[in-house]
């Protein structure tokens, strides 16, 4: 318990500037609406060049957010507690959906492409409820917990996480408030999933055994 607790210690300063700039972009929310915010980022800057981007390169990308916790968990030769931190970000990120989930089913919001002129990119299965984002928070769950273990792999998953809040907003199933409020909450379901790791790692060894 005490060593996982040190290493959130230890990069601190990576999450403390991850809330710094989520309260960023609430300020920002709060400060032009969420709608106007939304309309900015799906219509003001929208372009061909960026629909291509988004659907073309960054969509594949966001397979690293799966790839990488897996190679940790599998690879043979990574030691137990690296393979442990894997496991726990798989289980953070989906444990992180399916709060979301529930969360919707009680929060019925509805998406912005059903109040506003919104353009959507994509055609992608979609639950009535907007908020909060589940897709946002299954990439923020998975990704702190790798950042907690490796911050250079970490770092990259932040980035595609935060990339994956653009692009449900950019692609128009999602206002900007719902990405910020599930990346809120994602990244205090990992912190606390990340708690759990020393036990993990004791049923790990037993099984094992």
């Amino acid at each position: 318990m005490y060593k996982a607790f040190s290493k959130i210690q230890r990069n601190f300063p990576l999450t403390l500037s991850i809330f710094a700039i989520l309260a960023l972009l609430l300020l920002t929310d709060l400060v032009i609406g969420d709608s106007t915010f939304f309309l900015f980022i799906n219509r003001e800057i929208a372009n061909p060049t960026l629909d291509f981007v988004c659907l073309y390169i960054l969509l594949p990308l966001f397979s690293l957010l799966f790839i990488i916790p897996l190679a940790m968990v599998f690879l043979p030769h990574l030691e137990i507690d690296c393979r442990t931190s894997g496991l726990i970000s798989l289980l953070s990120g989906f444990f992180s959906y399916g709060i979301g989930s529930l969360i919707k089913c009680f929060v019925m919001r509805p998406r912005p492409f059903d109040v506003l002129p919104a353009r959507v990119l994509g055609f992608w299965h979609t639950a009535t409820s907007s908020f909060p984002s589940t897709t946002t928070m299954l990439a923020f769950g998975i990704a702190i917990s790798v950042l907690v273990e490796k911050p250079r792999y970490g770092s990259i998953l932040v980035i595609l996480s935060f990339l994956v809040g653009f692009f449900v907003v950019y692609s128009g199933f999602h206002f900007p408030g719902d990405v910020i409020a599930g990346a809120f909450l994602s990244i205090a379901i990992a912190l606390f999933m990340n708690k759990m790791k020393t036990w993990v790692i004791s049923l790990w060894k037993s099984s094992e055994e």
